[in-house]
């Protein structure tokens, strides 16, 4: 999940958006244009509102994209960590089978003659 804690304020946001049409920007939002220019005048708009157009600026845009660049690099690694596990547990079975002379405990049981 995407966390914006804090947003810049209302007309910050609406200067930052590619679309400047006051209907467009209402009807994204689900309100008027009544609405919408109530907000302006007083600068203040609900939260959901203002995180609804901080992804649509560049600020949102550039915290999704952070998101999901860190999510690649810790998979990235993850998957490295886990390739290396693999690796020694592959060099440990080689070296126990090389040994030999042993058995599983309950191999005489399962012996067939």
């Amino acid at each position: 999940m995407f966390r914006a804690s804090h947003t810049p304020p209302l007309s910050i946001l609406l200067d930052d958006l590619l679309i400047s049409d006051p209907a467009a920007i209402a009807a994204h939002l689900g309100v008027t244009t009544q609405t919408l220019k109530h907000w302006k005048a007083t600068d203040k708009a609900p939260r959901a509102a203002l995180l609804a157009l901080f992804y649509e600026t560049r600020w949102g845009y550039s915290l999704i994209e952070t998101t999901a660049h860190n999510g690649h690099i810790r998979e990235l690694q993850h998957r490295q960590c886990l390739e290396r596990e693999n690796a020694m547990l592959r060099a440990r079975i080689a070296r126990l089978e090389r040994l030999g002379g042993f058995g599983a405990a309950n191999a005489p049981v399962l012996a067939v003659r």
